[in-house]
């Protein structure tokens, strides 16, 4: 009797419990604060769908009942929306490629149930060792590691395996000079002004290289310290040091002096002054620039310098970023005066067929121009009565910069009045601007440069031809699906406005989408070029009609949309150079990214239908199995985490293979069967260490294939895979 009343009180407790945690949490048809679709009060289908609510088992990719993908939107964009025709559900699948920004160290965007589009976890280059300073580099899409080095002097810690041994002073590390007479070990030798050691050379004053001659003279930084200011000066400041030189000019008529400096390894700055140690006497001044041949260059000049009477001396500073050996040029030219053609308003007739020389050596930047030239500009107009051809070229006469032309129209002054713009890229001699048919009126040019220099600027005016077939948004000829095709953009000029490449020359196509569509550009270009692709809306009226648009490091350049609505579209391709290049537009009925879970190896070979498709997945949690042959050297067997595709031909195909996107280094391997793995084939491995990652066009036969997604040196981690399968 007694059990039996425990019994009866234990049954009272718990229906008192159950009592409690209905009132407390609600009854098992409330909406429960912890699921996540509490509040949302959406309708299932059509983006407030509940993915708990019976039938979908807690699938959150699943939504309300359909019959038809027009009948499914969850409202966030970057979900494949569309109806699962088994279980006549609504299937929203997330699509992270399309919530890429294209930067690498802020990590790979998601896209998230309900939410849409969310940030990515930055790129972590931390390898945990206090020695090592691992950035990213957004340039190169991956990460580099650097011997701690706090003072920047270019020599490591001696703690962490370099020979700085103190790396607080910048003056002090293995790669200093030994300075005479100052008590410090400067060359981290455990030794104090040994033998050997050097002392200053001009390094004020009292004791300047003297150029009584035009030439070029070595000068040396070894053991200088700062001594002046001037209004320009190093990168870096805190490493900079200086020495003197004192241009001697005899008694005499009037003359341009001009200086430049060259320095192999260090960031320099250059200024000439009317009296040593006396800043308000400077006379010009110039930082460092990029030499298009490699190095740093600064140049100045000073016009119309010299006394009939009697010697004038200018003292040069000369500063570099530490102790480094360089180059000044001497130079006495014929007396000048400052251009005046500084400004739209005061700009220099230019006449065809008469070359004129553009000194910008001391030229401020007045105009603005999207080709962003680094050295100041000089402005010059130019009248047409007629409609006419027009070509305009610019090279640097001394080599020390790369020519930048900037045409613009009558008004000239603002950056909507440029017309276009063309830097001469390194290695070539000129920047090249041409217009056909320009109308009647007047226009204005700006010369430009990637550093002081003098350009020699030429214009030619001819007869007026016609536009190419292919140079105009309106009634661009139409670019068939999946086919290359030869562009030859001779005679062409930069019409649209994309922005991938500043100034190129430019072609446009019709796209005709039938149906929604994924859509890949391909343009392959000339070596030496630049060039870029892109998906514009037909008016093409600039960067806010681009559907996508991508420029590489190397050829071909890949532009890639996804689930492109239908619709008429603009194929733009261009030319930094107006060199032939080749295009081609792949398509295909718009389809949701597959999601690559496994495929870890032969036994869970993942299938590729028969006309490709988009796929997803990291290798993070892979394992190593197969060798790569384009992987790097001395890598262990199996090389790094992988996963395997398979695909069966049958009959030969043109197939693409794009991984752009991916978050690191690639290796994709297209190995023939039948057998898992296959072989390797020629020509049929690719690494993807640049930023735009792997990429394959290859013509397969009837087969049976595996595509293995490697990583390159070891590294894995999520990849995008775009395949393309079409006729050849």
């Amino acid at each position: 009797m007694k059990r039996a009343l425990l019994l009866a009180v234990a049954a009272l407790a718990l229906a008192m419990t159950a009592a409690l945690l209905v009132v407390a949490c609600g009854s098992p048809d409330a909406a429960s604060p912890f699921r996540p679709d509490a509040g949302s009060g959406g309708a299932a289908g059509q983006g407030g769908g509940n993915p708990y609510e019976a039938g979908t088992g807690g699938d959150e990719s699943l939504g309300g009942p359909c019959s038809v993908d027009a009948q499914c939107d969850d409202g966030v964009a970057c979900t494949f929306d569309g109806c699962d025709q088994e279980l006549g559900r609504c299937r929203f699948t997330p699509d992270d490629s399309t919530c890429q920004n294209g930067l690498y160290c802020d990590g790979l965007e998601r896209c998230a149930f309900k939410l849409g589009c969310i940030s990515g976890e930055p790129v972590s280059c931390s390898d945990g060792n206090p020695c090592n300073i691992n950035t990213c580099q957004e340039e190169s899409k991956s990460c580099t590691s650097e011997l701690r080095d706090v003072d920047a002097d270019g020599d490591p810690d001696i703690h962490c395996g370099g020979g700085d041994c103190d790396d607080f002073d910048p003056a002090v590390s293995s790669l200093s000079p030994e300075v005479c007479a100052n008590n410090i070990d400067d060359n981290c030798d455990m030794q104090v002004d040994e033998a050997g050691c050097v002392s200053p050379s001009n390094d004020n004053c009292f004791d300047p290289l003297v150029l009584t001659q035009a030439g070029t003279y070595p000068l040396s930084t070894a053991a200088a310290a700062l001594d002046f200011a001037a209004s320009c000066t190093v990168a870096n400041p805190s490493l900079a040091r200086d020495v003197v030189a004192a241009v001697s000019l005899p008694a005499g008529p009037p003359v341009d002096v001009q200086l430049t400096a060259r320095a192999d390894k260090v960031n320099l700055a250059l200024a000439l002054m009317g009296q040593c140690g006396m800043a308000a006497s400077e006379i010009a001044c110039s930082g460092g620039f990029v030499h298009p041949g490699g190095g740093w260059v600064a140049k100045v000049r000073a016009r119309s310098v010299g006394d009939a009477q009697k010697m004038t001396v200018l003292p040069a500073y000369v500063f570099t970023e530490n102790s480094t050996e360089l180059t000044l040029r001497y130079e006495l030219l014929a007396a000048t005066t400052k251009p005046s053609n500084e400004t739209c308003a005061t700009a220099e007739m230019l006449s065809p067929d008469t070359p004129t020389v553009a000194s910008i050596v001391d030229a401020k930047a007045d105009l603005g121009s999207a080709c962003m030239p680094a050295s100041g500009d000089l402005v010059y107009r130019f009248q047409l009565a007629v409609p006419s051809d027009v070509n305009i070229y610019a090279s640097s006469i001394d080599g020390d910069g790369l020519a930048l032309i900037s045409l613009r129209n009558e008004a000239c002054a603002l950056p909507g009045d440029e017309i276009t713009c063309n830097q001469a890229p390194s290695g070539k001699a000129s920047a090249h601007v041409f217009r056909h048919s320009l109308p009647a009126g007047s226009y204005h040019v700006a010369v430009a440069a990637s550093a002081p220099t003098e350009v020699l600027l030429s214009l030619s005016v001819s007869p007026p031809t016609a536009a190419p077939a292919d140079e105009l948004c309106q009634g661009a000829p139409t670019l068939a699906h999946n086919k290359t095709i030869d562009v030859a953009l001779a005679g062409h000029q930069d019409d649209i406005s994309s922005s991938c490449l500043v100034g190129g020359v430019d072609a446009a196509y019709s796209l005709d989408l039938a149906e929604a569509s994924d859509v890949l550009l391909i343009g392959r270009y000339s070596k030496g070029d630049a060039a870029a692709v892109a998906l514009m809306l037909p008016s093409c009226s600039g960067p806010n009609d681009e559907v996508v648009c991508s420029t590489a490091q190397l050829s071909p350049t890949r532009a890639q949309a996804r689930n492109v609505p239908a619709g008429n579209y603009r194929v733009i391709t261009e030319s930094q150079q107006s060199l032939p290049l080749q295009l081609t537009a792949l398509t295909r009925p718009a389809l949701p990214p597959t999601i690559v879970p496994f495929a870890d190896g032969c036994n869970d070979v993942l299938s590729v239908p028969a006309q490709g498709g988009f796929f997803q997945g990291t290798t993070a949690n892979a394992q190593a199995d197969f060798n790569a042959g384009c992987d790097q050297g001395g890598q262990p067997l199996g090389g790094a985490p992988d996963q395997l595709l398979e695909l069966q031909l049958s009959a030969t195909k043109r197939v693409v293979l794009d991984m752009q996107g991916s978050a690191y280094a690639t290796i994709l391997d297209v190995r023939e069967g039948p057998q898992c793995p296959g072989n390797e084939m020629l020509y049929s491995c690719a690494a993807g260490y640049y930023p735009e990652r792997s990429f394959l066009d290859l013509e397969l036969a009837a087969a049976t294939y595996f595509i293995q997604i490697d990583g390159y040196a070891g590294q894995s981690g999520p990849w995008f895979l775009d395949i393309h399968v079409v006729d050849p």
